[in-house]
């Protein structure tokens, strides 16, 4: 549990609130404008998308060791890289503007390192540590969660205001480079020396038992099944799509925290603030979804997710107004800690262990693919109208519309083996 903690601690530079931080001082730097950064963070993230369901399949056949071992590698080097980027574009796009397109190149380079930040990031650290915690529980599956995400929600939500003093404090450079020793290359040290991918690899069965006995509590079912048998299923759609929403929307949101500040005429450092009670709000809402997952039909936390991200972006349209920013607070909080518990108790209990890298692959390929969007409709929201109004309407509807068709979903219960629909 806690070297999972740390491993999703871990993914924050891939992470929009990670990478979002650094928005404006690429926007000064690279000579992109608002979209054009939008479009190279879409892009990026896209091709990380394409990516992930492949890494889901290759979890499952090298183990979460191997696989956090080589993604910390790759992080830390993909932070490397991206330290230089602001150095690289402007030493070398005066040679490459000779014979592309003015821009192209710096539009190039940011796409790349947006897509290596992405990739190992947000998609394959943050889904292996989250299949490794997920196999090694079943009937504490949601409590380990809870506690788990005491530490990863407080983690996520102070990381811009965290990461904002650093750049500060250190600059551009010199924060890059931390991240990259502490979160890449020193979790890949960390993962190798405590990662294992199932307790079955140390002679244990799950929740630490000696013996195979199956509690009446558990909820692993008793057939494991395949990918294909979960995209046949309405369950994974809906809970895919509703999780996905979130994405879209606090990554959109994350991202532009600083224009949407000054459209609304507060300060860059009054933006960064309401992270720190979000986190708050978020730290309980984790460790409530958590235990709640054990004793009730997963349905109803993915309404509470939908319902508090409509709420949420209502209150993005006066958001100058004090009562507006405590109604984004309380509702995105709500929704970071339930998005957290979901993403990793919904598919070990509705589809088993066996092929769990393929499936949660696949729904990261979808969450990272919709956290592209997001940034792009709301910069192009700032850039068509001046303000993020139209990004925070759409956003309501498609939550309202997700809503409605929660309530189809079925929750399957595996305690004394027997499924419920949820009713």
């Amino acid at each position: 549990m806690v070297a999972s903690t740390f491993g999703m601690l871990a993914s924050i530079p891939g992470q929009t609130m990670g990478v979002g931080v650094f928005s404006e001082y690429l926007i000064s730097k690279t000579g992109l404008n608002r979209i054009e950064l939008s479009l190279t963070y879409m892009m990026g993230t896209i091709l990380s998308s394409l990516i992930l369901p492949f890494a889901g399949k290759l979890l499952d056949r090298i183990g979460g060791r191997m696989m956090i071992f080589a993604t910390g590698i790759g992080l830390g080097l993909s932070l490397l890289f991206f330290a230089q980027t602001v150095i690289l574009i402007n030493t070398m796009s005066p040679v490459f503007s000779r014979f592309l397109p003015n821009g192209f190149f710096t539009l190039m380079v940011m796409t790349l390192a947006f897509m290596l930040l992405r990739q190992f990031g947000q998609g394959i650290m943050a889904m292996v540590s989250r299949n490794v915690l997920a196999k090694w529980f079943d009937e504490n599956r949601g409590l380990v969660t809870g506690i788990s995400g005491i530490f990863v929600s407080f983690g996520f939500s102070v990381a811009p205001l965290g990461i904002n003093i650093l750049m500060n404090w250190l600059g551009f450079v010199d924060t890059i480079l931390f991240l990259s020793v502490s979160c890449g290359f020193g979790m890949a040290i960390l993962g190798w020396l405590f990662f294992r991918d199932t307790p079955e690899e140390c002679g244990l069965f799950m929740d630490g038992r000696a013996d195979s006995n199956i509690s009446e509590h558990a909820t692993t079912p008793e057939h494991d099944s395949t990918l294909s048998d979960a995209i046949r299923s309405y369950n994974f759609w809906i809970f895919c799509l509703g999780m996905c929403s979130s994405s879209l929307i606090i990554t959109g949101f994350t991202f532009h925290i600083g224009s949407i500040a000054q459209t609304s005429g507060l300060s860059r450092m009054d933006a960064y603030a309401i992270f720190l009670p979000m986190s708050m709000v978020s730290v309980f809402s984790y460790f409530l979804s958590g235990w709640a997952s054990d004793k009730m039909p997963l349905k109803y936390l993915l309404m509470t997710l939908l319902a508090s991200l409509s709420i949420g972006c209502l209150g993005l349209l006066d958001f100058e107004t004090n009562w507006s920013r405590i109604i984004v607070i309380i509702c995105f909080g709500i929704q970071g800690g339930v998005w957290g518990c979901l993403s990793l108790v919904t598919w070990p209990r509705f589809y088993g262990r066996m092929h769990l890298g393929a499936i949660s692959g696949l729904f990261m390929s979808c969450q990272v693919f919709a956290s592209a969007i997001g940034p792009t409709v709301f910069g192009t929201s700032e850039y068509l109208t001046g303000n993020y109004n139209n990004a925070a309407w759409v956003a309501v509807v498609l939550n309202i519309l997700l809503l409605i068709g929660s309530f189809k979903a079925k929750s399957f219960y595996r305690g004394k083996r027997y499924i419920s629909n949820g009713i």
